[in-house]
Formats: structure tokens, C-alpha cells, sequence
């Protein structure tokens, strides 16, 4: 499940359990809606609850939306929930376009004041 919350130039996006396909077609008119309101947009990602994906499908709708959106988007603060999300943060951040930086839990404040600079 993702959950959005925008304001202004800023999204806070909230990952919780098995993302599914269904997930990335819900979320998208709300994504494009600040992506045409704003122009370029800085990402809070929480994902301390984020157990992965459902299946290979979800996970491949997910990065076909990344690539699709990466481009509107100046920078990245993710809030790690498990180990094995360092890592992929790390790959990420040599494919995409944003600047991505991940932080623990409870760097919450760091990650919005790393966002704002």
C-alpha cells in the first residue's frame, strides 16, 4: 500500500507491506497531479514497513514508474526499514536521476532538512 501526502514542491510517500501492481495505478493520477503543479518535486519516502513486492509483475510496474517519473524529481530522502534497503537504494541511485540519499529510522528531521538544502 502507498499512501501521498503533498505540499507544495514536497511529497511524503509511505510504503507499508507487498507492493502490488494495482498499487502504481492508484497512486500515478496524484503523482502527475503535483508533478504538473509543481514542476520538479522532492520525495520524503518512508518505507520502514515496506516488505517488498508481491510478485515480479508489481516490481516491474513499479520501476517502469520510476523511470517514467524520475525525471520530475530533484531529490530523494528514503527512511530505511530494513538492510536490504541500503543496497537497492545504492543501485538505484546509479540508474536514475535524483539524487537519493537513505537515512535510519528516526532521521526523520534530517532527511526534510536534507531535502530542503
Amino acid at each position: 500500500m502507498i499512501s501521498i501526502h503533498s505540499a507544495d514542491t514536497f511529497l511524503t510517500v509511505t510504503i507499508s507491506g507487498k507492493l502490488k501492481e494495482n498499487d502504481f495505478r492508484e497512486i500515478a493520477p496524484k503523482i502527475d497531479a503535483a508533478i504538473k503543479s509543481a514542476g520538479n518535486l522532492r520525495l520524503l519516502i518512508d518505507a520502514t514497513a515496506f516488505d517488498g513486492w508481491s510478485d515480479i509483475r508489481a516490481a516491474s510496474v513499479h520501476f517502469s514508474f520510476v523511470r517514467d517519473h524520475q525525471k520530475n524529481i530533484g531529490r530523494i530522502a528514503i527512511i530505511a526499514g530494513h538492510e536490504w534497503q541500503y543496497w537497492l537504494v545504492g543501485m538505484a541511485g546509479v540508474f536514475v536521476h535524483p539524487e537519493i540519499k537513505i537515512f535510519d529510522k528516526g532521521q526523520v528531521s534530517e532527511a526534510q532538512s536534507w531535502l530542503q538544502n
